[in-house]
């Protein structure tokens, strides 16, 4: 009986491996479904404020940090001119990072996303809360990772 039994566990096995190979070919993927939409993430270390832009300091790939300036008016956006500066909640500091998005090339937004209560330790205040330089542009440089 026990013999049996060990038999037919194991051809029911031996059938059901059979049929599970046995698969539909694979498919090409339609590249005409593609997207031309591109981002970049990289971990934000710091935000200082001034009184017209953002100074985020980030951290680069490998080593080191960088800087980029976000002017505070790519917050602004209407139906002709989508906004170019974008906030995302998040709860603690360690979670906070910046997304560079691109469509075919070329800049569309920045979404910032780190905590909004501005007494968290991930902001900060340009010295005196002076004008920076650099808050007169369109679109954001590229970056160094």
């Amino acid at each position: 009986m026990k013999r049996f039994l060990i038999v037919a566990v194991l051809v029911s096995l031996f059938a059901t491996s059979l049929f599970a190979a046995e698969t539909l070919p694979a498919q090409p993927k339609d590249e005409s479904k593609w997207t031309d939409f591109t981002y970049v993430n990289v971990p934000i270390l710091k935000v200082l404020e001034a009184k017209n832009g953002y100074v985020v300091v980030y951290q680069k790939n490998r080593v080191g940090v960088g800087t980029v300036v976000v002017p505070k008016d790519w917050a602004k956006g209407n139906n002709e001119n989508p906004s170019k500066l974008k906030f995302r909640k998040v709860r603690k500091a360690n979670e906070c990072y910046m997304s560079i998005q691109k469509k075919n090339g070329e800049f569309l937004r920045v979404v910032l996303t780190l905590p909004m209560n501005k007494s968290n330790s991930i902001w900060g205040v340009v010295k005196g809360m002076n004008s920076i330089d650099g808050c007169d542009k369109d679109t954001l440089e590229e970056i160094e990772l």
